[in-house]
Formats: C-alpha cells, structure tokens, sequence
C-alpha cells in the first residue's frame, strides 16, 4: 500500500511538474511569435499552434547552463548536422528561420507528448493500477527523446526530395542536350527549360534560384556549383562538373558527354522510380501488421482472460 501511495505522489508531482512547464511557457509566448508561425504549413507542423511555447522554452536556454561540457558539444555538433540538413531541404536564403522554427517545434513536441503521457500515468496512479509509475517515467523519456525523434523526420523528407529531383532530372537532361546540340549556350537552354516549365518542383525552384544567382552577377560556373550542392544528388554534381568544365575550357565535345550523362540519369530514375515503389509497399505492410495484431487482440483476449480469472 506504502508503494502504491508513494508511487501516485511521485506520478502526481510529475504530471503537475509538466503541467507547470507548459502554463509558464504558454503565457510566456503567448502573442510573441505569432508573425513567425503565421504562415507556416499546418500539413508541414501539425502542432504548428504550440511552436511558440517552444520557442520560449529555446529562448530560457535552462539546460545549456546546467548541462556538462562534454554533453553540450555533443548537442552542438548534433545541432548542426540538423541545420545542414533543413539547409539541404530550404535553401540558404530561408534555412536560418526554418532552423529556428524547427528547434521551437521539437521542444514543444516532446512537451506536449511529457504533458499528455503523465497525464495518463497520474490517472493509473491514482485508481492504483502499477502501470501509473511506467507512463510517468515514459512521460520524462518522451520529454528528452521526442525532439530527437523529430529531428530524426528529417532524414525522410531529405530522401523524398532527393528521389524527387532524381525523377525529374533526366527529362530536364534530355532538354537541356537538345537545345545546346541545337546551337544554344548553356545558360540560355538553361533558362527557355525553365521559363517554358512554369509548375512547382524542388529541381525547377533550385534551377531558378541558379538562374537568379547568374543574371545578379554570381559566376555561371560558381551557380551551377551551388545548385549541385543544394541538389545533392551524385548524378546532379556529375552532371554539373561537365557543363563547369565545358565552361572553363569550351569546345563542341560537350554534347556527347550530356548524351551520356542523360543515359545514366534514367538508369537513375528506374532506381528511384523502385525505391519509390519499395516505400508504397512498406507503408502498405504497417496497416496490415497493426489489423493482424489486433485480429489477433481479438482471438486471444478471452482466452487469456479466461486463463487468469481459472487462475
């Protein structure tokens, strides 16, 4: 019984502890961020609403102050292998503020689902049920791990957009051979594909950023460069060393070794267009695994109770 009581107490501080964090942080942020949320993709951030308290709690920077050294340079270096990868996903121009956005989101995500799991670990507690103490200590858990979980959804989106651009890539290829084999520059071929292709797409918006890098005055060569490293794609960077070295040293040899680079491209495409493929099935088989556990929830839940209430 003693434990039992203990347990509850423990549970209960816990859960208002969160509770706490949550109204602070809440009031603290409250009409202050509201211009950088705004506009922000609902589909994008679920929980877009409660990234200001997020924010806040970013601002206060507690665990930087009590946290060891060696624990801080680990987050640090953590830190920006993260803003490398929402470089890769925004571009330079927008990747300091989606870094900002995506720090206050983590926090407010893994407070969120602190709040919402003591809750129910305070709840068990309180009817006696031991399972009270395992959400409270998962709720402590979820507070620390869910950022880095979410974090972790990066990784994906980088996979979905490189697939993407390697979709798309060897059609723009094609294009781009035909109109220099036609007696275009590279730069003019480069601009009349995107002119005349006006839809949205990660290749078309970083093709056009080139583009505008080219006609401010950045060196052609420099803006090919960028747009393969914002790419990331390895088929992208080979292509962009041929038309950089064609550029530096000039010559008519340029049109066969595009020919060539467009026929490794769709070898490309047919291995995204699998991974794609790959991706559909797994996500086909997640549904299908959860309606087999439960069917066999189901079947064996009297069976079991049966067993214990013999017992």
């Amino acid at each position: 019984m003693g434990m039992a009581m203990a347990g509850m107490i423990v549970s209960i501080i816990i859960c208002v502890v969160f509770l706490l964090i949550f109204l602070v942080f809440y009031l603290k942020s409250k009409g202050v961020y509201d211009e950088y949320v705004e506009y922000l993709d609902k589909e994008e951030y679920g929980l877009k609403d409660f990234i200001p308290i997020g924010l806040a709690m970013n601002e206060l920077e507690i665990f930087g102050k009590i946290m060891p050294l060696s624990l801080h340079s680990a987050l640090a270096r953590h830190n920006n292998q993260v803003y490398q990868k929402i470089l890769e996903i925004r571009g330079p121009k927008e990747a300091e503020f989606y870094h900002f956005i995506h720090n206050g989101y983590r926090m407010a995500v893994g407070l969120i689902a602190a709040v919402g799991v003591s809750v129910i670990g305070a709840i068990q507690s309180a009817q006696g049920s031991t399972d009270g103490l395992i959400f409270t200590g998962g709720a402590v858990a979820a507070f620390f791990a869910v950022p880095f979980l979410v974090d972790s959804s990066l990784k994906g989106t980088i996979e979905k957009r490189r697939l993407s651009i390697q979709m798309e890539f060897p059609e723009f290829v094609n294009k781009l051979t035909l109109l220099v084999n036609a007696g275009m520059t590279i730069s003019k071929a480069w601009e009349k594909i995107i002119n005349e292709n006006k839809r949205e797409h990660i290749l078309y918006d970083e093709m056009r950023y080139a583009m505008a890098e080219i006609k401010a005055g950045r060196p052609e060569g420099i803006a090919y460069e960028e747009f393969a490293r914002r790419c990331h794609v390895k088929e992208v960077t080979k292509f962009v060393s041929v038309i950089v070295m064609n550029l530096k040293r000039g010559g008519s040899e340029v049109v066969p070794v595009l020919r060539e680079q467009g026929r490794e491209c769709w070898e490309m495409r047919k291995n995204a267009a699998k991974a794609i493929g790959e991706q559909a099935s797994t996500k086909i088989l997640i549904p299908m695994m959860i309606m087999f556990l439960g069917i066999v929830l189901i079947v064996a839940a009297p069976a079991v109770m049966s067993m214990t209430s013999g017992m």
